[in-house]
């Protein structure tokens, strides 16, 4: 087996690693140190972001805790003037379980206290929530607090005008949550189209003078001075900036990334704290979260992984595009001759199968409004891809 073989090898075996450890990094207690009931759920939580607690039973016998719907699951209380004062709230029947939460022995269940958010943890504080079972009460307290100095930037430049667009484009949308990530993608693509565009273009143009950078680098080995005078002059001559490709992403990754949380966190109470005035009428209750069939707030596993399976086959279209010249242009180079160079090489190989791979992995487990947003981008790229390929050519 050759090192360029190796090597490969080498590298899936890392990135498996990898997202091994990613979605294994769960500790579990002590069983001696365990409650009968353990509760689970994040010390600090910032405003805007939900409570939600997992809660296990770790006895032998079938556990029952009662459930007020429509009021909060648990008692919650604040801790106000020196004392733990009770605080309520009411949600809409329709969006909570009137049947008792019943947890088997060594199972678990989740709790989400969105419905209730509103009324319950929009403000920064000390909370608590007291949990009844047969004659013991289980407490957990939670810290809400309000984001910091770079938070509240990143909330009121980027995340929060981006969550209201989706509020407002779900609204003219008819209520729909998948037509608005859609229609909320498509914008933010277009609003960046010349970023993207130019980052494109400027990557087909590195991939067309590559044989002549290798070039450079084989004929003036060893002097690092002329490589770098006649790069530049060979990337002035073609209208190349080094920086070219690699700006433009830059730009648009903070949109992109607050695409991509608005999208996961969705349309619920916890978040309602970031409405501007003109949308605080917003009717909640009348959004559909079915988007042809697929429950968006549900992880992507639905159909027979239909949804993951198509992100992976659009992922892995988007990539041959982009790369189908490189292969072409670049020059054949001996196993060996230059380390760095087959490590670069190797990793072109294996990322347009792997990371297709990686992103229908992940899209398993994600809310399927992720996934929608991710194909729909994934979809945009792939025509603006065809473009910029057809006018490079």
């Amino acid at each position: 087996m050759n090192k360029q073989k190796l090597l490969n090898y080498a590298l899936i075996a890392v990135i498996t690693i990898l997202l091994v450890q990613a979605f294994s990094n769960k500790q579990e207690a002590d069983p001696a140190e365990r409650d009968d009931l353990q509760i689970v759920a994040r010390d600090e939580i910032t405003v805007g972001n939900a409570v939600t607690l997992t809660l296990q039973n770790n006895t032998a016998k079938p556990m029952a805790l009662a459930n007020d719907c429509p009021g909060e699951p648990f008692q919650v209380s604040q801790y106000l003037n020196g004392e733990w004062q009770l605080v309520t709230a009411t949600a809409d029947v329709s969006r909570c379980a009137e049947a008792n939460f019943e947890i088997e022995p060594g199972a678990h269940i989740g709790v989400s206290y969105q419905p209730w958010q509103r009324d319950l943890f929009a403000e920064a504080g000390q909370y608590r929530i007291e949990i009844p079972v047969a004659d013991k009460t289980f407490f957990k307290e939670i810290e809400i607090s309000n984001p910091g100095f770079f938070g509240k930037i990143w909330r009121t430049i980027v995340y929060r005008p981006i969550y209201n667009l989706l509020v407002a484009l779900t609204d003219l949308a008819g209520h729909s949550f998948g037509w608005g990530i859609v229609l909320l993608t498509l914008l933010l693509r277009a609003l960046l189209f010349v970023p993207f565009q130019k980052s494109l273009k400027s990557q087909r143009k590195l991939q067309k003078i590559q044989p002549q950078l290798d070039e450079i680098k084989k004929r003036y080995e060893g002097n690092q001075q002329m490589i770098a005078m006649e790069t530049m002059a060979l990337m002035k001559k073609n209208k190349v900036s080094p920086f070219g490709s690699c700006l433009p992403i830059l730009i648009q990754m903070p949109f992109l990334i607050a695409l991509f949380w608005v999208t996961r966190d969705g349309l619920g109470e916890n978040t309602f704290v970031l409405l501007y005035p003109f949308l605080s009428d917003f009717n909640l209750a009348a959004v559909t979260t079915n988007f042809f069939g697929i429950e968006l707030l549900a992880p992507g596993a639905q159909f027979y992984f239909a949804l993951p399976i198509f992100l992976a086959l659009a992922q892995f279209a988007q990539m041959k595009l982009a790369m189908h010249h490189s292969k072409k242009n670049q020059p054949q180079k001996k196993p060996g001759e230059n380390a760095m160079a087959d490590a670069m090489q190797s990793m072109t190989k294996v990322m347009p199968y792997f990371l297709p791979i990686m992103i229908g992995f992940f899209a398993v487990s994600m809310p399927a409004g992720v996934g929608i947003y991710w194909g729909t981008s994934t979809l945009f790229g792939i025509g603006q891809q065809i473009v910029v390929n057809r006018q490079i050519k």
